[in-house]
């Protein structure tokens, strides 16, 4: 995954530097705009054309999942320590919550999210439950064993959690759709 990212780095850094140097050497006079409008009339210069869009759009969505990459992998939480530096990101608080939620409160369908929050985190749980559960027993469960085991295991300080019971599944619902979602701002 490292080889492939690193070529898509080298293929946008070449495609922007030539897409530079022509515009500078339109800007400069040395190539004529009309000399590269007859160009882009035939057709090896439609399908150049067609190919540098192709190419730019790659380009587009490389940084796409280099930003999103920062996002998903931006650091939660981080102290320094006499060893060196402990950080954890949000892709890990939500794991670690996910399997909370499945293994001990009983969860089978659930999305989180988590927002920075001071020197924290503030996760959201939307979830759905079963006729049967008392939607502010497990709510309460939740927001207990989330702040207890997330601050204690991770050392993220839970700020605050919110739970949001989307629906309440009839018997034979689906049992084994889970939806975790992170969003770490």
């Amino acid at each position: 995954m490292r080889t492939v990212r690193h070529v898509a780095a080298l293929g946008a850094l070449v495609i922007s530097g030539a897409l530079g140097v022509i515009a500078l050497l339109i800007g400069a006079g040395t190539i004529s705009v009309s000399g590269v409008a007859s160009f882009l009339g035939t057709a090896g210069g439609r399908a150049t054309a067609l190919a540098l869009g192709a190419a730019l759009l790659l380009v587009a969505m490389h940084y796409v999942v280099i930003v999103s990459d920062r996002r998903v992998n931006a650091v939660a939480y981080s102290r320094s320590v006499d060893l060196g530096k402990i950080e954890v990101t949000p892709h890990a608080v939500k794991d670690f919550i996910a399997g909370i939620l499945r293994e001990e409160i009983g969860l089978t369908r659930f999305r989180v999210s988590l927002h920075h929050a001071g020197s924290g985190v503030a996760i959201r749980v939307r979830t759905v439950l079963d006729p049967g559960e008392r939607v502010t027993d497990v709510s309460e469960r939740i927001q207990r064993q989330l702040t207890h085991h997330v601050t204690e295991r991770t050392g993220v300080a839970v700020r605050s959690v919110s739970v949001q019971v989307r629906s309440i599944r009839q018997a034979g619902g689906d049992l084994h759709s889970v939806e975790d979602e992170t969003d770490a701002d």
